[in-house]
């Protein structure tokens, strides 16, 4: 446990750090947004492409780590949809936003320095893996469902409204192809199979670059906490936190321990009881709808994974 701890800990007072930094005013608001933007478009994209050019991924198939992860995202995304209808009573498109909100880990800002600390450069190997299909699927299955949802919430109007998927998946692969996390990891393949080595002065200035992902992204993320207000009915977001903290790795754990090897499982798991990311509330203002839905369970998700995590950690081998 005391191991556990010495793992966790840093990732929280990195957090609050930044929290503290901002609520302070010691630091400007733009300054989180710079750092983030760093963190997206520079750090964690460089990380990436160091990661999978010269990652050892051995002989465990991915399919299963995927299959593994998302058997507990599925139902967690369709748990939180219903708890948005029933309990927060949200139209179709606040219902996505509850999904999303239950089942976005934020395994970039959280999942990237917890993985690295806590399982090294093989757990980040296995981390790559996921990230290559965590975003594309969930960003295309959430545009997809709230497109369709606003198509009935158009229709419960009164007015007239089209849903095109063609046109929806055309959408989201232009805006991969522009993600900086997508192209890292691409580029990273490409390296790979060049199998030019990774050294030298140019070796050592993506490692340095890279090196600043995890501390910085944390940072970042304590700085945005400030931004996301917490409403007075807090059952809805309390609810979905623990469908993200609790539920989703419960499954995870579940279906992983029969098919995935000690390191897959442990780093799925922990992946899974990450606390939601920005994304969920990104998608929120958006499509104008679930705001401050998306930014309490953000908020309180984060809080309580102090300890969640921390309990997921040591449970897992």
């Amino acid at each position: 446990m005391t191991l556990v701890l010495s793992v966790v800990a840093p990732i929280f007072v990195l957090i609050a750090l930044g929290t503290l930094s901002a609520k302070a005013g010691y630091l400007p608001g733009s300054t989180g947004d710079a750092l983030s933007g760093f963190v997206f478009k520079v750090a964690v994209p460089a990380l990436m492409f160091r990661t999978v050019a010269t990652a050892d991924f051995g002989e465990a198939n991915p399919l299963l780590l995927w299959i593994a992860y998302f058997a507990g995202v599925a139902p967690v995304y369709a748990a939180g949809m219903w708890i948005g209808r029933r309990f927060a009573g949200t139209d179709r498109r606040g219902a996505v936003i509850a999904g999303v909100s239950a089942s976005f880990s934020n395994l970039i800002f959280v999942g990237v320095p917890m993985t690295e600390r806590a399982f090294g450069r093989e757990g980040l190997d296995v981390l790559a893996l996921l990230l290559a299909i965590h975003l594309p699927t969930m960003m295309l299955v959430s545009t997809l469902l709230l497109e369709r949802a606003g198509l009935g919430d158009a229709r419960d109007r009164g007015e007239t409204a089209s849903f095109s998927p063609r046109r929806v998946v055309g959408q989201v692969a232009r805006n991969l192809s522009r993600n900086a996390l997508v192209v890292g990891l691409a580029l990273g393949a490409l390296w790979r199979w060049t199998g030019l080595p990774l050294d030298g002065p140019h070796g050592e200035v993506v490692r340095l670059v890279a090196g600043t992902a995890g501390p910085t992204a944390l940072f970042a993320l304590g700085m945005s906490m400030v931004r996301f207000p917490i409403g007075s009915d807090r059952a809805a977001p309390l609810a979905l936190a623990a469908l993200a903290l609790l539920v989703q790795p419960g499954i995870v754990f579940a279906v992983g321990v029969a098919i995935l090897p000690p390191l897959w499982l442990a780093v799925a798991v922990a992946a899974a009881a990450c606390p939601v990311g920005v994304n969920a509330y990104l998608f929120a203002t958006f499509f104008r709808t679930g705001e401050r839905l998306a930014a309490g369970v953000i908020v309180l998700s984060t809080l309580l994974s102090a300890l969640t995590l921390t309990g997921w950690l040591a449970l897992v081998p």
